[in-house]
């Protein structure tokens, strides 16, 4: 092999590489978008959960691990009254009365899931010290999940 060759070669090897990678993390930066905004629940909980103390924080992730069961219930009972509303919002022609209801059973499972979450809350208050209870901040304006343009 001459040296203009193996020239050649480590510049086609280089640029196969840099492709490479660049799609690489293309692909896992897509992946890793895909995970966090199709998650608006999961990033509205990690939002306010930021306004209390770490202690706070492990204690409540820890009722919420201990009640796991009871809370994957409410949330799929939230996303399946969902389905059916999205569902009504799509027919043809529009059914009011039952898009009506759909909307009040929406409200009622997010109300249940809110009641549950504000239930696990006020238990763990009660485990840290008033100490750790004056760190807690409200966030300025909603839940900070657009880093204060909140509507």
């Amino acid at each position: 092999m001459t040296g203009s060759s193996r020239r050649t070669v480590i510049i086609v090897l280089a640029v196969c590489l840099a492709l490479s990678l660049s799609l690489n993390l293309f692909a896992a930066g897509a992946l890793f978008a895909a995970r966090w905004f199709e998650r608006p629940l999961a990033a509205a909980f990690v939002a306010a959960m930021q306004a209390y103390p770490p202690d706070l924080r492990r204690e409540i992730r820890r009722k919420l691990f201990v009640d796991r069961d009871a809370l994957r219930t409410s949330v799929k009972d939230l996303r399946d009254a969902r389905d059916r509303m999205f569902t009504l919002m799509r027919a043809d022609p529009i059914d009011h009365q039952a898009l009506d209801g759909a909307m009040a059973e929406v409200r009622a499972k997010t109300t249940a899931l809110q009641a549950m979450l504000q239930s696990v809350l006020a238990a763990s208050l009660e485990t840290v010290p008033p100490s750790e209870r004056r760190k807690i901040e409200a966030p300025r304006l909603g839940l900070g999940l657009f880093r204060g343009n909140d509507p």
